[in-house]
């Protein structure tokens, strides 16, 4: 490496003889990987009109395969299930004395980074015999959408930030006694993530500088001149990985009455190492040096080398606890669920040669997400529903990124069914979510290479959703 650098420089300024440390300069590779709170709830229209209140328990179609496996022992017939879903995020920066990166201008304020994402789910229940039951569904549980203008002043922190999951999920379900189930499935996911953000090399020829100065290969007096030559030179990077893992879900149903029920359920942690790489993309400096220093660092094994790359990621585990009541016409519903986000404490880049091309520390904490509901039976062809619920955020504020801000939620839903007949069955939901302005004061490590985002990040959401049922 020291050879590469050195012989880079020399070509720049033949008459002298340069060496720049590449530790000096790790501070401009990319750094967050993966935001807080990208878990998918969104699998049923039928519970989101509940606002996934009695997910565990309610077992009324197909897509209880996701909720809890178990459920599937209170199907009676065959039924193939459809859910499209479409989630619009709102979420705008606005700055508080914001600081701009050494040599670059501020920026704005990045726009609305949300937009429309599709949620696609599919569902197969097929009764066996009194006692077992086979479901098969695909899903997407987690996920991750959040795009900020170029030039604003959190690019070199983030600028597109894609994570798309994909569940293959078996089921099996076995009724043990007329109040007892149980059920089990095995979950194959893969996961596909993108993440990019611009990359400062005024930084990186300013910190060169700095080390030639220190071993006496440039003068002091040349660096005000080599600076501001070397001025808003802005690059880009992009992280892109993939990998496929398993995991499993559980869960049990124990009915007191034909009206009254829990359920509890279980979906496993899925370990991945997201395999990719790493690319930069380098601007051209008007000046020798400049060249010279970005070419030493952008040579192949060099720290802004694009190359292969990995990202160990440790999805988390959910554990659920639901409630369900019947009283006449009424269904009552509620939900505790706990998520294991604290399988998250950091992220860590690393090479195929096994170097560590950067770390960044998350310590995210496990939550918890409360759940009421009910539903109305007008008459035989249409029900109501309505509900509320309240979630943590997973991310401390001393962590919290632009990659995607999460804070407190609190959602407001309602919902319908209507019952085309025997077999067709129709059911939309609606819900709001009231996010908390979330507090953002991050240098991503380093201020002079990212600049400091200081302000609050203020989002919502929209969910509307259809699902369409067909029982054999």
């Amino acid at each position: 490496m020291k050879e590469q650098i050195s012989s880079a420089v020399n070509r720049a300024l033949p008459r002298r003889r340069y060496v720049l440390p590449v530790g000096m300069l790790l501070c401009c590779a990319s750094s967050s990987v993966f935001a807080s709170g990208f878990a998918l709830l969104e699998q049923s229209s039928s519970r989101l009109g509940t606002a996934f209140a009695g997910t565990a328990a309610a077992a009324d179609d197909a897509s209880t395969i996701f909720y809890n496996p178990a459920g599937l022992s209170k199907l009676t017939d065959p039924e193939l299930l459809v859910v499209a879903s479409g989630v619009l995020i709102n979420s705008e920066f606005n700055n508080q004395n914001s600081l701009a990166a050494l040599g670059q201008p501020l920026g704005g304020e990045g726009g609305d980074a949300g937009d429309w994402n599709a949620v696609p789910a599919a569902y197969f229940a097929l009764p066996i015999n009194d006692r077992f039951a086979f479901g098969f569904g695909i899903n997407a549980p987690f996920g991750l959408k959040l795009e900020y203008e170029n030039g604003w002043m959190g690019r070199f922190q983030s600028l597109n930030n894609e994570i798309q999951t994909y569940n293959f999920n078996p089921s099996l379900s076995w009724r043990v006694s007329k109040q007892l189930s149980f059920g089990i499935g095995a979950d194959y996911q893969r996961i596909q993530a993108e993440l990019t953000n611009a990359v400062n090399y005024t930084a990186v020829v300013a910190q060169g500088l700095q080390t030639l100065v220190a071993a006496g290969q440039v003068p002091a007096a040349l660096v005000p001149a080599l600076l501001t030559a070397n001025g808003n030179l802005e690059g880009h990077t992009a992280v892109r990985g993939d990998d496929s893992a398993w995991g499993w879900n559980a869960g049990v149903l124990f009915e007191f009455s034909d009206d009254t029920r829990i359920g509890l359920s279980y979906r496993s942690t899925v370990d991945y190492t997201l395999e990719g790489s790493a690319r930069f993309t380098a601007p051209t400096s008007s000046n020798a040096i400049g060249n010279g220093i970005i070419a030493a660092v952008s040579a192949p094994g060099a720290t802004l080398a694009t190359g292969p790359a990995s990202v160990d990621l440790k999805l988390p585990d959910i554990a659920t606890a639901s409630f369900y009541h019947r009283m006449g016409r009424v269904e009552l519903m509620a939900d505790i669920a706990w998520t294991g986000w604290s399988s998250i404490q950091e992220l860590r880049i690393v090479r195929d040669t096994g170097v560590v091309l950067s770390v960044t520390p998350e310590h995210w904490e496990d939550t918890w997400r409360y759940a009421i509901g009910a539903t109305y039976q007008l008459n035989d062809q249409w029900k109501l529903r309505g509900g509320l619920a309240f979630d943590e955020t997973n991310v401390p504020d001393s962590t919290r990124t632009a990659r995607l801000p999460d804070s407190e939620r609190t959602w407001v839903a309602i919902g319908a069914q209507w019952k085309a007949g025997d077999a067709w069955v129709v059911d939309v939901g609606y819900a709001h979510l009231f996010a908390d302005d979330a507090p953002l004061n991050q240098n991503d490590g380093n201020a002079l290479a990212r600049g400091f985002l200081i302000g609050e990040q203020e989002s919502a959401v929209d969910i509307v959703s259809a699902q369409l049922a067909y029982k054999f």
